[in-house]
C-alpha cells in the first residue's frame, strides 16, 4: 500500500493546528498535550475519529488509515513508556533519556531523509527479491 503524501496546500493546514507537532509530506507529529488528551478521551470510551475531529482535525486530509495509526502509535507510546513527549521518541533517547530537547532538535528534513533512507533500502529490497 503506498503512502499518502500531503499537498503543500494540506501541510499548512495541518501546521495551524494546535496539536500538531510538525508536518512533512508523509507524516505528522503530535504534540504532548493532544496525546495526553487523546489517551484519557479514549479510556473515557471516545472513539478516535471523533477525538481528532473534536480537536480540529480534518479527517479528509489524515484518511481511514493515518487515522488508525494516530491511534496506534499514540497507546503503543503510553503502553511502553507511561508517559508522553513532543514527536517521534528516537530509539537511542528513548534507551538513555526522555530529553524533549532532544527530540525537539529534530527537524523536519531530517525527518524526510530518515524515510528517504528508509524508501532505498525498502526498494533495495524488493530489487533483490
Amino acid at each position: 500500500m503506498s503512502r499518502k503524501h500531503f499537498k503543500e496546500e494540506e501541510q499548512q493546514l495541518l501546521r495551524q493546528n494546535p496539536y500538531i507537532f510538525s508536518v512533512t509530506k508523509t507524516k505528522i507529529t503530535l504534540t504532548k498535550e493532544f496525546k495526553e488528551i487523546f489517551i484519557n478521551a479514549c479510556k473515557d470510551g471516545k472513539i478516535p475519529r471523533k477525538i481528532l475531529e473534536e480537536h480540529g482535525f480534518d479527517l479528509n486530509i489524515l484518511g481511514k488509515r493515518r487515522i488508525w495509526s494516530i491511534s496506534y502509535h499514540i497507546k503503543d507510546e503510553y503502553r511502553k513508556y507511561g508517559e508522553f513527549h513532543n514527536g517521534y521518541r528516537l530509539r537511542a533517547t528513548s534507551i538513555a533519556s526522555s530529553d524533549e530537547n532532544l527530540n525537539a532538535k529534530i527537524t523536519n528534513e531530517a525527518a524526510e531523509i530518515r524515510h528517504l533512507r528508509h524508501e532505498v533500502d525498502y526498494l533495495k529490497q524488493e530489487i533483490e527479491f
